[in-house]
């Protein structure tokens, strides 16, 4: 064991790089070096060459861990070759480096057409086997398929970074520019915050949804990245963000890629879905969308930052046919690509989208090879069985006891939706009757301002105090006059008039609305600085800026809560105060919406009452969860399918190759075959496991080969351990992988 351990470390140290030849003839003397397995650092006169296997190892390092530079290899490098390090090491590697992936992409591109791979249209219609593989016989899916959308603004490019290297990087993630700048001045209608209601705009709880120019930082050229992603996690598509924040523009471009690509029938997330479903409708693309049925939805955690109605109408909760999906993939995305940010800030152009591409290219293998694991499909299977024998037993004895049907949980989403959609926007009425209130509150007291006795004792102050009111009083009484004019009210409202009474009422209760809103919106800024707290690669100044913000809106909250605390007894009928820890539990902000009403009898709705709310947030998961099975049930069967297709279709790719005396494509196509039917084979493994749950109810598991099946009789001997899940696939893998080799020698 020591022995092989020790040899391992000595091939490293022959992967580095070695000083090499001179040679007159640039041609015949890279040619001469690759035949001896190096690349040239330089295309004239080599005088440096870099062993391909040290490339390739900083290749695969370098797909893994995004964060590990150039300069970090050639350090280490040195220092196993006991040389002296200096920069232009880092520049004739990163120049051999280079070389060395347009070399690998036209391989790639090769073996691509060689499989009948559409370079445009594979990333969104062809990656994700579970998504787009579909079947002849299988169940209807609506939304056939689910996306999620965001921006990400780390992925950042300084303004003239390497501006001397003239290379373009064309990548298949990106969409053109061109596609992205039709859409520049696309929306015609969409409407401003300002002509929303305030409680219904719920997107005021997104920085995100204002981007427009005061986002701009001219220090950078490329902002950020937009991108669009399956609900499995493939990167289908990206844009880069040019000079600004995440506008309209940017997700329109991917909405109409997905559209054109994909067809009818599709399904996306975005955290500001509401204003993405009203951009598409003003947009260009307004006719397509609603043709081919497309479904925006807000995502699960985002979601519950929204207000109450929107929730109702775009929580994936509440959507037909969404299952458990919670479509925050971008976030995890971005958690993984946040690593390479650090590199590429100030690289040039073909570097940015370079490295880029190869994360994300790795990205989407990962996410293959994790496709039917615990991470996924048969996380998901089991997540939804274990929602439905639990949640289900609880429904049915609620329901007998309060005697209800499924129907009434419907119809109490239907009653509070349609209650809030009537409340959204306040009547001009009542805000004139409450303005108007406001002037002649005003008026009152502006005499007995600066007359109090103390100031009578003194002439001179009492005079200047009194000529002060007095000129107070007479501006205050010709904003009075004034607004009776321009609303016009003829005879002026007394203390004990209706009018003034009701006028004074709705007032208080419109200072408890902004309270409950002020406190709600100091919940949602919390729940996003905890979120932000431990992201990847955040620095420690903003971890510390984020801390200091958490702390300083704690004490927020705090002082919020006591005046809303002050204000809710006052209200007709009296509204429940609430402690601290009730305001930071809340797992909705919906909550917060039921208390804004408190003057219409909402609290008397069968549907504000708590335990009924948590019943039928029960209910919408068993739900969702019957959806999910038909989904997983589907996918299972798309992946198992495209399993048995991909060896053949390879297999016979191989043959054909070598039938044409293409040898050496036909030998790349070997090697990605080996590769990738590891991989099936490891699906082939967990997709009998997912069979074997309890309750499942998809598709037969594509057939083992006799060293799967060893394998899976050494896990089904494991079964009675606890905590078997994790560590028998990880074994399995490992044993099928050892069987392999067995097979093939």
């Amino acid at each position: 064991m020591n022995h092989s351990r020790l040899s391992f470390s000595l091939c490293f140290i022959d992967f580095a790089p070695d000083l090499l030849i001179q040679q007159q003839d640039n041609e015949v003397a890279n040619a001469a070096l690759l035949r001896c397995g190096f690349l040239g650092s330089s295309p004239v006169q080599p005088t440096v060459a870099i062993k391909l296997e040290c490339l390739e190892l900083y290749h695969q390092i370098r797909r893994r861990q995004s964060s590990f530079s150039i300069q970090t290899i050639t350090k280490v490098l040195c220092a196993l070759h006991n040389v002296m390090y200096s920069s232009s090491f880092q520049a004739q590697f990163s120049t051999a480096f280079d070389i060395y992936l347009k070399i690998l992409r036209n391989i790639c591109s090769r073996v691509n057409h060689a499989l009948g791979r559409d370079p445009i249209n594979w990333r969104m219609n062809g990656a994700c086997p579970a998504c787009t593989f579909e079947q002849s016989d299988e169940p209807k899916l609506i939304p056939r398929r689910l996306h999620s959308m965001d921006g990400n603004h780390l992925a950042k490019c300084i303004d003239g970074s390497g501006s001397t290297d003239p290379h373009i990087f064309t990548s298949d993630f990106f969409i053109t520019d061109a596609a992205v700048e039709r859409f520049k001045d696309n929306v015609w209608s969409r409407p401003t915050d300002h002509s929303l209601n305030r409680n219904d705009n719920c997107t005021e709880n997104w920085t995100v949804a204002r981007s427009v120019e005061e986002d701009k930082v001219l220090v950078f050229e490329q902002t950020g990245i937009f991108i669009m992603a399956c609900q499995h996690g493939f990167v289908e598509c990206i844009t880069e963000m040019k000079r600004s924040g995440e506008l309209a523009k940017y997700g329109l471009a991917a909405i109409n890629h997905m559209l054109d690509v994909c067809g009818k029938d599709q399904g996306l997330g975005h955290d500001i879905g509401c204003t993405s479903r009203k951009t598409v409708a003003s947009s260009s693309i307004s006719a397509k969308a609603q043709e081919l049925n497309l479904v925006i939805a807000v995502n699960v955690f985002h979601g519950y930052a929204h207000n109450r109605r929107c929730q109702l109408a775009h929580h994936p909760l509440y959507l037909e046919g969404f299952g458990i999906e919670d479509l925050e993939t971008c976030e995890h995305i971005f958690s993984s690509s946040n690593s390479a940010c650090g590199l590429i800030r100030h690289a040039s152009y073909f570097h940015w989208v370079q490295y880029l591409d190869l994360h994300f290219d790795q990205w989407d293998k990962d996410k293959y090879l994790e496709l039917s694991t615990c991470n996924f499909l048969h996380n998901n299977y089991a997540q939804a069985l274990h929602m439905i024998e639990e949640y289900t037993p609880l429904l049915d004895e609620f329901k007998m006891r309060k005697s209800l049907t499924d129907d009434t949980f419907l119809q109490w989403r239907d009653e509070e939706s349609e209650f809030l959609a009537n409340l959204a926007l306040e009547p001009p009425s009542d805000a004139i009757a409450v303005a108007y209130v406001e002037e002649l509150e005003k008026l009152h007291f502006t005499p007995s301002s600066g007359l109090n006795s103390e100031a009578r004792q003194s002439s001179r102050t009492a005079e200047a105090k009194l000529l002060a009111a007095l000129r107070r009083l007479h501006l205050q009484m010709n904003v009075v006059e004034d607004f009776e004019h321009r609303h016009g009210i003829n005879r002026r409202w007394e203390v004990s008039d209706p009018h003034y009474q009701e006028a004074h009422q709705y007032s208080g209760q419109r200072r408890f609305v902004r309270a409950v809103e002020e406190l709600e919106g100091l919940v949602v800024q919390r729940m996003f600085e905890l979120s932000k707290a431990n992201l990847s690669s955040t620095g420690y100044k903003m971890r510390k800026y984020i801390s200091k913000a958490i702390t300083r809106r704690s004490g927020a909250i705090r002082t919020a809560l006591e005046k809303y605390n002050n204000l809710a007894p006052l209200q007709v009928p009296p509204c429940p105060t609430l402690d601290y820890v009730d305001i930071i539990g809340y797992a909705s902000l919906g909550e917060f919406e039921l208390l804004k009403y408190s003057r219409h009898n909402v609290m008397t709705k069968p549907w504000t009452v708590p335990e009924n709310r948590e019943m039928a947030v029960k209910f919408f998961k068993v739900l969702r969860s019957h959806e999910e099975i038909i989904r997983l049930n589907v996918e299972i069967g798309h992946l198992g399918a495209w399993i048995q297709f991909e060896d053949q279709q390879m297999l016979s790719a191989i043959d054909s190759l070598q039938d044409e005396g293409s040898m050496m494509l036909a030998a790349e196509v070997q090697r990605e075959f080996s590769e990738r039917r590891r991989i099936n084979d490891l699906h082939r493994i967990h997709l009998h496991s997912i069979a074997k749950l309890t309750g499942y109810s998809g598709p037969p598991p594509p057939p083992l080969l006799h060293r799967q099946a060893l394998v899976v009789d050494l896990d089904n001997e494991a079964e009675g351990d606890d905590d078997e899940d994790s560590d028998l696939h990880d074994e399995a893998s490992r044993l099928a992988n050892v069987l392999s080799r067995i097979v093939q020698q």
